[in-house]
């Protein structure tokens, strides 16, 4: 693979979008300032950082103005739409819950951008099918959202004893009398949210022989950004009434991936950047 396909996507790694998010809560908080979008105003001049430079910080921000202004929940006395908790399941604080919210959204954003940029020029398809024979596991799970299972014309498991469970529980949900694995591909509500699990040897409904997604423009928000993903919130409870996240604080890149083992480098850099611990881990070993 040619490096120069791939340079915007690196570009972007190099100047990663949250030390300027920061710079712009701590505007935001100490300043008088009524709104985010007062603060981005005023950021017209270019910002260096000791790793980073941005030319144009406003036009950099502004795409993300509708994530940024989370941070006035601070000044309106608004809480968060869920409860954070720390490793020892304590509740973080309103601050630091409110800066890893934002943090999360920003990156998963930030992150679709740059997945795209380095996936194109690839042209694999690992992200939708199962594992192989030789692989350890036994299924590969593509998290999706309620309303996304409505794209897939596959079997769905929606009971009581699946939403106690996870794919990954020591209790193996069963269909039948076996495996929730041992099937065709199907779609289940878990205890973590929906998924769709691919059995060894199967692939996405979706995808064409020639490699080709049927449904590209209105594909699952996780197949928008393989397979470098924001880990610093960990969902533990997706319930409407009662959604819980976990502090993880990591970003966890996919080392199947061709471009991740290549740029891995620039991966943890950018991980580093963001004062987060970067991982790699095989999803298909």
């Amino acid at each position: 693979m040619e490096n120069d396909q791939f340079q915007a996507g690196r570009t972007l790694l190099k100047n990663p979008l949250l030390p300027l998010a920061r710079l712009v809560q701590i505007l935001f908080i100490s300043g008088p300032f009524s709104s985010v979008a007062t603060v981005l105003a005023e950021l017209n001049e270019p910002i260096e950082t000791n790793t980073s430079r941005y030319d144009d910080p406003q036009a950099v921000l502004m795409p993300y103005l509708d994530i940024l202004e989370e941070y006035q929940r601070l000044k309106n006395g608004k809480s968060l739409p869920c409860q954070i908790l720390d490793s020892d399941n304590n509740p973080l604080d309103s601050m630091e819950a409110l800066d890893l919210w934002v943090s999360q959204k920003l990156l998963t954003r930030e992150l679709e951008t740059i997945n795209s940029l380095l996936c194109a020029p690839c042209g694999c398809t690992l992200c939708c099918i199962g594992p192989n024979d030789s692989a350890d596991q036994s299924f590969f799970e593509i998290p999706l959202t309620r309303e996304e299972t409505a794209h897939f014309s596959l079997q769905c498991y929606d009971t009581d004893e699946s939403q106690k469970l996870t794919p990954y529980s020591d209790t193996i949900f069963e269909v039948q009398g076996k495996p929730f694995y041992a099937g065709s591909p199907a779609v289940f509500h878990w205890q973590t949210g929906w998924s769709m699990i691919l059995p060894k040897k199967s692939s996405c409904q979706k995808l064409l022989d020639n490699g080709r997604c049927t449904i590209y423009p209105d594909r699952p928000d996780v197949c928008r950004r393989p397979q470098i993903f924001p880990y610093i919130l960990e969902v533990a409870n997706s319930s409407e009434k009662n959604k819980t996240f976990i502090v993880r604080r990591k970003i966890l890149a996919i080392w199947d991936c061709p471009y991740v083992q290549q740029f891995k480098n620039e991966i943890a850099a950018y991980a580093e950047i963001c004062e987060l611990e970067p991982v790699f881990k095989e999803n298909k070993a």
